[in-house]
């Protein structure tokens, strides 16, 4: 198949385009640990989009505030990787020492701090730059959480004979101070107000609640064996906390610092991630491999997405971002054949879905994007942003070629 006949037959008649196009909803992004990857999940069809490869060990995820970017940590190499929402690619990579564990982003977007677990350090990335700007000593950093003014950073340290939540002081990069612990820390969170800061231990089955003014735990709140990870609601009204023992979703009131409700979720569950407007929770699963959806107000799981082996880290995009609102077009890789040409507007995704039972790839004519091998089953994502016409084909099997036109408007 010759590019002249495709363009013209796509530019002219433009008659082959079967594929459908939907409104997405925003994107969460998964960290797979036993897939060396990291999975897009729609939230509005609570459907897998696509997995993206990084290093091996996914442990950490952080979103900047727009939604634009993803970084993602490996804790069996030593590269945090930037992800382009828009692309669902990943454009860099930034060293930053052995065995990076828990990522935190500042409000405002500018710095992202990772917790170095092998290097025994906190390490400061300027988001602008993708690069490290400074790092800061802490034994065995695991997991840390950000003030909401953005100018302190408490780190679960889990150092033999230091354990601790170090304190650090963002915008001067010095330690401030810690809190010394007699269990190992492992995820915490801040409530909206900065008032208090929820983490939890191994070995203890309730919430610690440290007052930030005293740097004293003010009360503890029981909950199932072997909380993780605790996350406050935007207007501090609710927090959540998952128990792997029961594999449990806890909803505590944290003006009181009480247990309200709790329900079943999946098996060995670790992080969550809240919608915009707070009433959608989502759970992964590590030990079952998927991704519990629920609804707060009725305390159902209303979804239940299969995503990967080992779910462990999840962000959510925010409502109203471009890549939410830009809509897929999706289209099958069938009978070693492609779509002769697939329609978008700028600003659509197309994600391609390999139904043959060999792998594929898509990869651009020009060297703008590849896919890598595309297993059979598996999808690949890409945005377009700018009019113009797309050659491509599969590195594998030459003969299998077409091209993607992007109309400035539709």
């Amino acid at each position: 198949m010759r590019f002249s006949r495709i363009f013209i037959i796509g530019l002219m008649c433009a008659v082959f385009v079967t594929a459908a196009s939907f409104a997405e909803g925003p994107k969460a992004y998964v960290g797979l640990f036993k897939d060396n990857a990291v999975a897009v999940l729609d939230t509005a069809t609570n459907q897998v989009l696509s997995t993206i490869p990084i290093p091996t060990g996914p442990h950490g995820l952080a979103m900047t505030p727009n939604g634009k970017t993803v970084y993602a940590s490996s804790d069996g190499d030593s590269k945090v990787s930037v992800i382009d929402t828009a692309t669902d690619t990943v454009v860099t990579a930034i060293e930053v020492g052995k065995s990076p564990h828990g990522l935190a982003m500042t409000p405002d977007g500018s710095t992202l701090l990772a917790a170095v677990f092998g290097a025994g350090q906190v390490a400061f990335i300027d988001t602008a730059a993708n690069t490290v700007t400074g790092t800061l000593q802490v034994a065995s950093p695991h997991n840390i959480a950000i003030s909401p003014d953005g100018r302190t950073a408490y780190v679960a340290a889990q150092g033999k004979g230091a354990l601790a939540l170090v304190i650090l002081d963002i915008p001067r990069m010095t330690r401030k101070g810690s809190v010394p612990l007699d269990k190992t820390p492992r995820a915490l969170n801040f409530s909206p107000d900065g008032a208090k800061l929820y983490f939890t231990l191994a070995g203890s089955d309730s919430v610690q609640v440290l007052d930030t003014a005293s740097n004293t735990v003010a009360r503890e709140v029981p909950v199932g064996a072997s909380p993780h990870h605790p996350i406050f609601a935007a207007d501090g009204t609710t927090a959540l906390v998952v128990s792997q023992g029961p594999g449990s979703l806890y909803v505590i009131d944290p003006a009181a610092d009480t247990v309200r409700a709790h329900m079943k979720v999946g098996t060995l569950p670790h992080w969550i991630a809240l919608a915009a407007d707070a009433r959608t929770a989502y759970v992964t699963n590590e030990g079952s491999n998927d991704v519990s959806v629920v609804n707060l107000a009725t305390l159902s799981v209303i979804a239940t997405v299969a995503v990967g082996n080992a779910p462990r880290k999840i962000v959510i995009q925010p409502s109203g971002t471009a890549a939410s609102r830009a809509g897929t077009v999706r289209t099958k890789i069938s009978g070693f054949a492609f779509e002769d040409t697939i329609r978008v507007s700028a600003g659509q995704t197309v994600l391609w879905e390999n139904v043959d039972a060999v792998p594929h790839t898509v990869t651009s004519d020009t060297k703008v994007w590849s896919s890598g091998d595309i297993a059979p089953g598996k999808t690949f994502s890409m945005t377009f942003n700018a009019a113009g016409t797309y050659p491509y084909h599969c590195d594998i099997h030459p003969s299998m070629q077409a091209i993607v036109v992007v109309d400035a408007s539709m």
